[in-house]
Order: C-alpha cells, then structure tokens, then sequence
C-alpha cells in the first residue's frame, strides 16, 4: 500500500508550506515568482506650513470729498501680523475724471499714514464713485472701499445733477413753478401750474425728478402729474408742496369753483402720481371762505399730521385778510381750529392786499404755536395758537407789521433758528431783504443793522426775494431774481447770508450768485428752494427751481447748487 508521503515528491510539498506560509511562490499564469503581499503602512500626519505675515488697514472715513483744485486727507491706520515689518505702498483704483492719488508709503515698522486726494481745477464734477483703496507690502496685500465725490465751489451749479440746470417742458403754453420738495430718497417734486390737453384754463402741474437729475419714469407719466379741480376749463394753481413721512405728496394752491370764485385746493399724491382716494373727495379737498377769492400760497405740514394753509380771502371793501384752514390728515377740516377750521384775521382797515406767503412752527415757552409770515407793501408776520386764535404774546395782539416801513414789499419765507428766533426773507422796495425777530416779535440787533438785511442785487434795476431756506449751520439761502441791465429780461439769484444778517463773501463772487437759464433777451427766474441732503457725499446741497423762457413760453428748471 503505497502513502500520501510517497505519492508526491519531496520538493513539491515543500512549495506548498512555503506559499501557505505567505512566502513568494509562483504565478501560475505566467509563472513568474508571486508578489509578496505588503503590510498596508498608516501615513505620517503632515503639519501645513504657517501662514505668511501680512497686515490690514482702516480709513478714518469712508467717505471723501474733495473741491476742485483742492486736496482731502484720509487717514490709514495699519495692523501688522507678528513678524511683518514691511514696507506698505498705498494706491487708488477708479478715482472719478481729473482726480488722482499722490503716493503713500508707509515705512516698515510704521503703522499710520494719510492718504492724499486732489482734484484738478477743472475736474468735472462728479457722482459718488467707488474707489478702490489698495495696500501692497512684501507678499501681502489688503484693500478697502472708499466713495469719492469731485464737488465744486460754494455756490456753483453742480453740474452731476444732469448736467447742472434741467430744463422740461410741462403744458403746451407757459409752465409757472411755485414750489419745491424733497422726498426722503432724494427724488425731488416741482410743483406748479400749466394748460394740458384742450383745457383752457390751467391745472395743477407736478413734475419728479431722481435723486441726481432726470425725470422720475416711476412717477405718473414720464416724471409728470396734471390735475384738474373742475371740468369747466376753469384755472387751478399750484403754489406749495410737501412731503409726508409716508411719502405721499401735498400740494396746495387755489381753484376756480365758479359761483364761488377761487377757493383753496389741497390734493394728495400717492408716490407714484396717482390721487390719494382716501383723502378728502378723490383725492382733493377745496375750501370757500366766502364768495370773494380765496387763494392758497403756504403749506405746514404739522408733526402730528395735521395740514395748515395759508393765503389771503377778498372780504370786499377790507381788501384780502390773512386765511388760515387746517385740515384733518384725512383731508377734512379742522373743527378745532378757528371757525370749522378757518381763521381770517384782518390786518389792517386800509382795504390793503394782506397775504399769508409763508408758513412755520415755532416752539416758545415749550407752547407751539403757527407763524405766518407776508405782506403786501411791507413785511407782516402773526402767531397763532393751536386753536387758531392769534398768540397775545407775540408783537402787537399777536401780530408784527411795519417792518421796513416800505410801500412796496412782502416776506416771502419764513424759518425758524436754532434759539426759537424768527427769520423772515423777501423784498422791500424791489431789493432783497430779511428780518429776524426775537421770539416775542421785537427786531433782532445782533442781525443785520439794527435786525434788518438789505441786500441790491441788480444796483439800477429790482431784484425780488422769493423763497427762504436755512443750512443747519444757521447760514440763510435767499433765492429769486433780478432783472438784467435796464431790461426787464430776469435772471435767476441765489443769496447766501451768513447767521448773522451779513453777506457770505465765501459763497460765489461775494455772496451772489446769478444764472442766465434763458439765452439773450429771454427772461427766467427762481421761485423755490429746497435743501437735499445726500447720505453718499458728506454734504448738503441746495435746490433751485423756476421757470426759464424757451423758444415761445415758459418752462419748467429745476438746479443744483454746491454749498
């Protein structure tokens, strides 16, 4: 009987325990020696290299200014890394047209510089722009934004508003603008009358504008709104607007209601031009007091919502007495307020024109009260109660008259300082002209000679102040007109006085600044103002709206003006 042992030779059993063993051995397909199976090794962690030393900066600002033909500083605080102790070179990417960068290098181990911007003489104006601030030292770099505006010399039209002066077309004859506002974004509202369509007889005219030039395509048709109290052809006229918080728009004026001659107008906008239904009767309100004219020249806007106009109401044989009618925020009348809302106070017994221009809320006392400010012939100013009683504490009875002692004249603006004065503007005898009055009425001796401005814009020729506005540094905008020469061709003004009643000789050449809109012959004049900040560039700059002669009538300007 022969064994397994002696069956199979000696060397083959020995292969066998090898490869069972995990020893090499032979492929069988190809007969090559077997790969010997490896033990699978765990990868020894690697630790990354360290970041390389850099740095970055701040700006003390982030926001530039810069006047043409001038320089701005902006300081760059540097934070190193431990262990860079490089020199930094500082650039600018994108500055605006006629604006450079003057090199900044920051020495190693230094960790402050400043950055110097300067603008050429002729450096266009500019629109905030984008500006890359870049730092580069060593391998590192860092870079931060910055908004640079190029703006020009205190008084000059800014030409980025569109190119400077806006010219648009309203009706299809003469557009009259009385008044200016500016909506929190900065969209601004021309407000005025016109004749549209085959109306005869005018209506009210609103035109919108953006922030910086441009009709507003958000706003009723292409930027522009009509409205019509009446469909008889009969004339309405626009002559005051403001905005409220929620942004809906007022404006007030006068409509001719037939059988009762002209009464007040007020309407209420949406944002986008349309009426506001929810406000009196479709959107408008009218108000008679009687059957003389009743025209509305003046609109407050109240904190708390309620709206004041004022004007002038022909009582016959006396003449126009100031008017007053205040109004719910829903559009009706104030039944608290004078009689069913109204208020006539007769002036004087003369059968004199006495009209309310110019509306404002002073604080006395911790006691609000309603000051409004006109004339006809010589400045009048009145104080009202809340209840629309005049304020005994004020001038004579509650009212101030005589100021100039002029024959022809009327304040056409009234704002109220930052110590609760009163500061009324417009002209005396065709000259520009403004008053300050202390709180209980009397002149001001600190402005002006002895609480009076007088300012001959044109030497030889009248010279009318129109609107009033104040900068927050307590400095006065006067703007209006003035004929040119012997003619009465007018040109646009605007007068800066300094708080005090004294011309601002830093503003323009010595204080005045004059705008021919219209070529040659052709008249043109400014009727509002209106302030518009601006949250892009650390300024505020100053609105300009009137009327300019174009090829055969009168259309409507709007400008922007540097302060």
């Amino acid at each position: 009987m022969t064994t397994t042992a002696s069956r199979f030779p000696l060397s083959l059993l020995i292969a066998a325990a090898l490869t069972a063993c995990g020893g090499g051995g032979t492929d069988a397909a190809t007969g090559s020696p077997a790969p010997t199976p490896q033990t699978p090794q765990t990868p020894t962690p690697t630790t990354p290299p360290p970041a390389a030393a850099g740095f970055s900066f701040t700006l003390d600002t982030s926001k530039a200014l810069v006047w043409q033909g001038q320089q701005a500083s902006v300081a760059v605080a540097v934070q190193r890394d431990a262990g860079f102790t490089d020199a930094i070179q500082f650039s600018a990417e994108d500055m605006p047209a006629g604006a450079t960068t003057a090199a900044l290098s920051v020495p190693a181990g230094s960790n402050a510089g400043t950055l110097t911007l300067q603008a050429a003489t002729t450096a266009p104006h500019s629109l905030p722009t984008s500006v890359t601030i870049k730092g580069a030292g060593g391998t590192a770099n860092a870079s931060k934004p910055l908004t640079v505006t190029v703006r020009g010399q205190a008084g000059d039209i800014d030409t980025s508003f569109g190119g400077g002066t806006l010219v648009t077309p309203g009706g299809i004859t003469d557009d009259y603008v009385r008044g200016v506002a500016v909506q929190a974004d900065g969209k601004a509202v021309v407000a005025g009358f016109g004749v549209f369509g085959a109306a005869t007889g005018t209506d009210f005219m609103l035109v919108r504008h953006l922030r910086d030039g441009g009709l507003d395509p958000s706003f009723g048709t292409g930027g522009k709104v009509s409205t019509a109290f009446n469909n008889g052809g009969r004339s309405d006229e626009a002559q005051a607007v403001a905005v409220q918080a929620d942004g809906k728009i007022l404006v007030a004026g006068s409509s001719d209601q037939g059988a009762t001659g002209y009464d007040f107008a007020l309407a209420r906008y949406n944002a986008d031009g349309t009426l506001d239904t929810t406000f009196g009767s479709g959107g408008r309100v009218t108000t008679s007091f009687g059957n003389g004219a009743d025209k509305a020249y003046a609109l407050l806007l109240q904190p708390d919502g309620k709206i004041v106009l004022g004007g002038d109401s022909s009582q016959g044989a006396n003449g126009s007495d100031f008017a007053l009618a205040r109004y719910n925020a829903d559009g009706s009348l104030d039944a608290g307020f004078g009689n069913g809302g109204k208020v006539l106070t007769a002036i004087g017994s003369d059968g004199a024109r006495e009209t309310i221009y110019a509306l404002a809320m002073q604080t006395t006392g911790g006691v609000s009260r309603i000051v409004a400010a006109g004339g006809e012939g010589d400045f009048i100013a009145a104080a009202y109660r809340a209840d629309g009683t005049l304020d005994a504490g004020f001038g004579t009875a509650g009212i101030v008259r005589g100021l100039f002692g002029s024959v022809t004249g009327a304040a056409r603006g009234v704002v109220v300082t930052a110590d609760g004065k009163l500061v009324l503007a417009g002209h005396r005898d065709h000259d520009f002209a403004a008053v300050r009055l202390l709180p209980a009425g009397g002149l001001d001796a600190n402005f002006g000679t002895g609480g009076r401005a007088v300012v001959a814009v044109s030497a030889d020729n009248w010279d009318e102040a129109t609107a009033l506005v104040q900068q927050a540094d307590g400095r006065l905008l006067l703007g209006g007109w003035m004929y040119t020469g012997n003619s009465s061709s007018a040109d646009t003004v605007l007068l800066r006085l300094n708080s005090d009643g004294s011309r601002d000789t830093g503003f323009s050449p010595n204080g005045i600044r004059v705008t021919a809109v219209a070529s040659g012959i052709r008249t043109d004049s400014g009727r509002a103002l209106a302030l518009q900040p601006d949250e892009r560039v650390p300024t505020v700059r100053v609105l300009q709206a009137g009327e300019a002669s174009g090829n055969s009538d009168l259309d409507i300007v709007l400008m922007r003006h540097w302060l």
